[in-house]
């Protein structure tokens, strides 16, 4: 150790270059580091879900839930799963055992729940997912008075387009809307009246209702493709469905026999934002997105948007978790600005100018080494990364102060320069390598906690 302490105070050219070099790299990784609140990471959890229409919540325990324990009943890594059957859903929550590769796992359950052949034909096919934690930036809330539910549910999807525009934003939700619904109501007396059971109607709908491949037409010069588009998507559409064609030419068509809805799903929800009626809208970031720029963009977006705006409308920023964020790094800027005062101050006022300026450089010179080092490994910005080097810039401020205090010593007790910056740092830099030892080994054990609270 002291050699190579002698190598770098006899060249104190390429320790002055090593030293900026360090700065520059660690604003290089600043620069380009991802910022975010929390970083995104896989909750070692599938989730299921499959939806059968018109059931109840036994039906579904009986024809869904059970099936889907049996299939993945045995597959290996599965630690444990819990299934939840309510009126027209099952869902089925697996936990992975640690150590077991995510992707793998997953494809078995496909799999096992793909080979199930006892699913009725109104099942909706099963949604398998990863469930992943996943960062929302900002709220949005969408208000205007004395509107609609569908001008507002046109204007926010409008405004989900406009903001997927923006550069860097790519994850984008509407909430607080119900979705689109067509309804056919048919009364008893009607299909009386024309002699109609409800499977005769509900079979005429699903075959008017079809996108059909017609085959390849194949000519000398080219191959087209042939396809019948008869799917339809509105009330009107459907309306003009015929569902039975008499022998006299009469033609019984869905508007006369049904009474069509085409509106909104059924489910109570309303959205309010200071007593108007609203629409959400959630902004998201992907792991290579940066959370504070994106807010930085929307923030600007939605004040020019807010100014082209009518009177009574208006987009509002109601929840910003980048807040938080940005407290954080200040906070580890103000530390560490109060820390290199101190130190400054303290080695000047008791020991030497010169001493005291190149003690506190230490400071800059680590946060700058570790976040080089983060940009390296592939890390952010977040609030975890930050309390770390926050923690530790307690612990760089004592080790200046001590090794400066060394260092003086040695020159007071009538060293020369080069031999009192070597002995100063030989004395105390076993101790005070032991001391930064000690504090990482106290942390260690924190790497081995399993669960969701260890991969925090």
């Amino acid at each position: 150790m002291k050699q190579l302490l002698t190598a770098f105070a006899k060249h104190n050219v390429f320790a002055n270059i090593l030293l900026v070099m360090v700065l520059l790299a660690g604003a290089l990784g600043a620069m380009n580091m991802v910022r975010e609140p929390f970083p995104e990471f896989s909750m070692d959890r599938v989730l299921i879900r499959v939806v059968w229409p018109g059931q109840d919540p036994e039906e579904v325990e009986e024809g869904i839930s059970r099936k889907i324990e049996e299939a993945i009943e045995g597959i290996e890594g599965i630690k444990e799963y819990n299934s939840t059957s309510a009126e027209n859903l099952s869902t089925v929550l697996i936990e992975v055992l640690d150590g077991y590769d995510m992707a793998v796992v997953k494809e078995r359950i496909r799999n096992a729940v793909d080979s199930i052949s006892t699913f009725t034909d109104d099942m909706e096919p099963p949604v398998i997912e990863e469930l992943v934690l996943k960062e929302e930036v900002l709220m949005l809330a969408l208000s205007a008075q004395n509107v609609n539910e569908r001008f507002l549910k046109e204007w926010s999807e409008s405004v989900k387009d406009e903001l997927q525009a923006i550069d860097g934003l790519t994850q984008v939700q509407v909430l607080g809307n119900r979705k689109y619904e067509i309804g056919i109501e048919i009364s008893e007396e009607k299909l009386r009246e024309y002699n109609l059971s409800l499977e005769n109607v509900a079979g005429a709908i699903r075959a008017s209702n079809l996108d059909l491949s017609g085959g390849i037409l194949r000519t000398e010069g080219e191959e087209i493709r042939l396809r019948t588009l008869g799917r339809k998507y509105t009330g009107a559409e459907l309306a003009e469905i015929v569902v039975y064609a008499r022998p006299n030419g009469d033609v019984i068509t869905l508007d006369r026999i049904a009474t069509i809805k085409d509106d909104f799903e059924e489910d109570r929800l309303i959205s309010r934002f200071n007593g108007d009626p609203a629409s959400i809208i959630a902004i998201l970031k992907t792991p290579d997105e940066d959370a504070l720029g994106i807010a930085e963009d929307v923030k600007a977006w939605v004040e020019e948007e807010n100014k082209r705006l009518p009177e009574g409308m208006k987009i509002s920023v109601w929840a910003d978790f980048s807040i938080l964020l940005e407290a954080r790094i200040d906070l580890l800027v103000r530390n560490g600005v109060i820390g290199l005062v101190l130190v400054f101050a303290l080695l000047w006022m008791f020991l030497d100018l010169r001493l005291s300026f190149w003690a506190g450089m230490g400071m800059p010179i680590s946060v700058a080494g570790a976040l080089f080092i983060m940009y390296i490994i592939g890390a952010t910005i977040n609030m975890i990364s930050l309390f770390g080097l926050i923690m530790v810039l307690g612990i760089i401020v004592d080790d200046a102060i001590i090794v400066g205090e060394a260092i003086y010593v040695a020159r007071k007790n009538g060293a020369p320069p080069l031999r009192a910056a070597i002995e100063g740092v030989t004395e105390v830099g076993m101790p005070v390598l032991a001391a930064v030892t000690t504090t990482i080994v106290a942390f260690v054990p924190l790497a081995y906690v399993s669960g969701i609270m260890g991969k925090f």
